[in-house]
């Protein structure tokens, strides 16, 4: 009996290459992150709309990064993100021009600067407990780049490097970004370990998480 479904081979199985087609993955992401910014774009200037409008923001923010892991690792590349302002983009190194470039795709940037909110990047290591560099998913980071070389592209000719650096991977610099309205609202923060998902949580719960994680680093040896 002819089989109805044919199984697919393994090249047919394989990533994508290029730009010839998006993962279930990407689209649910880009959909999600769409839906988030039409809701931030109906809220009212009201103090419960504008409440509202930085907890969305953050979470779109982690739901951008999470799709930025997805492409750098479907491209074998290494992505960035800038955080400027009220303003954030995400943006792809050249390596044989050694620069960044930006992305140029919707779901990769943002400006909330006209809404008075602002981006704030914060070390997720108080005091610099630990030496970013000597974390074992950026010492071997899999594009052949070493976490510090890498993340100071471009910044000879004046440009900014990456706040944020994603490897192919999927691993990237420990971080937190603050996103608020100023007094009288409060913050959210956007944030992830580097390994673990990039996710949206109100600034109060911040401090008992970053406490967890610093307890690791010191029991894995590279809390300083």
């Amino acid at each position: 009996m002819t089989p109805m479904f044919a199984t697919p081979t393994c090249s047919e199985r394989g990533t994508r290459a290029g730009g010839a087609g998006f993962t279930l993955l990407e689209i649910l992401l880009v959909v999600a992150i769409i839906g988030i910014l039409a809701s931030v774009v109906v809220l009212g200037a009201t103090d419960v709309g504008r409440q509202r409008t930085v907890r969305a923001e953050a979470e779109r923010l982690a739901l951008a990064v999470e799709l930025a892991r997805d492409e750098a690792r479907l491209r074998n590349a290494v992505w960035g993100l800038l955080v400027d302002g009220g303003t954030y983009r995400f943006k792809e190194y050249d390596v044989a021009g050694d620069e960044w470039n930006d992305v140029e795709r919707r779901e990769f940037s943002a400006d909330a600067s006209e809404n008075n909110i602002e981006f704030v990047v914060g070390q997720i290591f108080e005091n610099k407990e630990a030496d970013l560099a000597e974390l074992p998913w950026l010492q071997n980071n899999g594009g052949g780049e070493s976490a510090s070389g890498v993340a100071d592209a471009g910044s000879d000719d004046g440009t900014r490097s990456p706040d944020v650096v994603i490897y192919p991977g999927g691993e990237m610099t420990p971080f937190k970004i603050t996103v608020s309205a100023g007094e009288g609202y409060a913050a959210w923060v956007a944030r992830s370990d580097g390994i673990q998902r990039a996710r949206a949580v109100a600034e109060t719960d911040v401090d008992a998480e970053d406490e967890g994680l610093r307890e690791w680093l010191h029991e894995a040896g590279f809390a300083r």
